[in-house]
């Protein structure tokens, strides 16, 4: 295949891309995949997350197959995942650890026995569009300078829908009061975790109620809490920004645990290089705060920073139909599904030192394929975070078990457009629907 003119071009290796990536390639479309950045994986692999979520509704039934359940396998294969474990936060039923490096790798297999073309380092700098149709896209790579690429169907899988902004699409947006903040995930080695969780289970006040403390001995725990201790830090001056809680990813095995702690408002479109500069600073006061008062990090290092400032939010699509809260919190079926998310609303305040609300969700919810579909544009579709939902609806969505739901749907929808030279929003639903239902995605009726 020439890869200037894919049938199906995936912008956006994340979670959500591989995924599209993958399917498109399976239904047997000429797909390519590009980059901006040098690897796969994106924000999972790469902003350190703790877990992948949102693989199980509350009831610990399966919301998430498909692709994303064949990452995890394999990841399983190679060591790099205990697969599925309790949530011992209680905040979901379970959580999905993963070896940041491994799981990458594990996607690049993948995408490779898919037959997926891949750029890297290749980020889209302009689209070229008229009377509803992309029709050109431009990447700009450090060898190869400016390349135009003329693609049959677009998959915006960027996160900040990068291909709509710049082809003029709809978009959605929130104002910057209102946008999630943006943060940096960082991983401490060197930490005795015996102390540390006699401390938690000594002070269960300090955390978050119905939750499991683990052992020493157990390869995974997780701690959601510490608020004493970050009050203490803050009065204390040892940290400029207050919180009321952390979450803790730790392997006890390997004394290493990743801290979900530093948060900074910013306008994610423009200003990053400025976020990053306050979260640097943030991180630096973590790691010395950690080592003074939390028990067991007399000795802990900074092991690792994730490489991106970490956006929860930022453009969302218009599509032909938008999730709400409603349809979320209520578990609202839809006739046109193409698979189920299941994550609490989690929705992060930028001004305030914790979250803004966490709804719990009691059921799975259906993902309607309209809200991967441009409204104004007939080869054009989303997946990922940057789909059409409500700002309360993407504190659900946006998780990265969903985010390989969204990319799987959109990937598959984008091949059957290019292969029966459809437009993507009068796409029969049914024919989609029993393909995805082959390739094992749950929800998709």
């Amino acid at each position: 295949m020439s890869y200037t003119r894919p049938q199906v071009l995936v912008v956006g290796a994340g979670s959500a891309g591989v995924a599209a990536a993958i399917a498109a390639a399976e239904t047997g479309a000429a797909t390519l995949l590009v980059e901006a950045t040098g690897h796969v994986g994106g924000t999972l692999a790469r902003q350190l997350l703790e877990h992948s979520a949102g693989f199980h509704d509350a009831a610990g039934n399966q919301a998430t197959g498909g692709v994303g359940q064949r990452i995890i396998t394999l990841l399983q294969e190679y060591g790099g995942s205990p697969g599925h474990i309790p949530d011992d936060t209680a905040y979901t039923a379970t959580r999905t650890p993963v070896n940041h490096a491994e799981l990458s790798m594990c996607e690049a297999i993948l995408l490779r026995r898919a037959g997926v073309r891949l750029l890297l380092s290749t980020p889209v700098v302009g689209v070229a569009a008229d009377a509803g149709v992309i029709r050109e896209v431009s990447t700009e790579t450090p060898g190869a300078g400016r390349t135009t690429i003329e693609p049959t169907v677009v998959v915006d899988c960027s996160g900040d829908a990068v291909v709509f902004h710049l082809a003029g699409a709809a978009i959605q947006t929130d104002g910057a009061a209102a946008t999630q903040p943006t943060s940096l995930l960082l991983k401490v080695g060197g930490v005795d975790f015996d102390p540390l969780l006699r401390y938690a289970a000594a002070n269960p006040g300090d955390f978050r109620s119905g939750g499991r403390v683990g052992s020493p001995d157990d390869d995974h725990v997780n701690l959601w809490g510490f608020g004493d201790l970050l009050a203490k830090g803050h009065a204390d001056g040892r940290l400029s920004w207050r919180r009321t809680e952390l979450h803790l990813a730790g392997w006890p095995t390997r004394g290493e645990a990743v801290l979900n702690l530093t948060r900074t408002a910013a306008d994610p479109d423009r200003r990053r290089g400025e976020a990053y500069l306050v979260l640097a600073e943030q991180v630096m006061e973590a790691v010395s705060w950690f080592r003074d008062y939390v028990p067991g990090g007399r000795r802990a290092y900074l092991a690792e920073v994730a490489d991106r400032v970490g956006v929860r939010e930022s453009r969302r699509i218009a599509g032909l139909a938008t999730l709400t809260r409603q349809d979320v919190a209520g578990g609202r079926r839809h006739a046109q599904s193409v698979g189920l998310g299941a994550f609490p609303i989690d929705v992060h305040d930028a001004h305030s030192p914790g979250l803004s609300h966490t709804d719990a969700v009691a059921a799975a919810y259906d993902i309607p394929y309209g809200i991967l579909v441009a409204r104004d544009f007939a080869n054009l579709l989303a997946g990922g975070r940057c789909v059409s939902t409500t700002h309360e609806a993407n504190g659900s969505a946006r998780i990265t078990a969903t985010c390989f739901t969204t990319g799987e749907a959109a990937g598959c929808a984008a091949a059957l457009t290019a292969l029966g030279g459809h437009d993507a929003r009068s796409l029969d639903a049914a024919v989609l629907q029993a393909r995805l239902r082959t390739r094992g995605v749950i929800g998709a009726r």
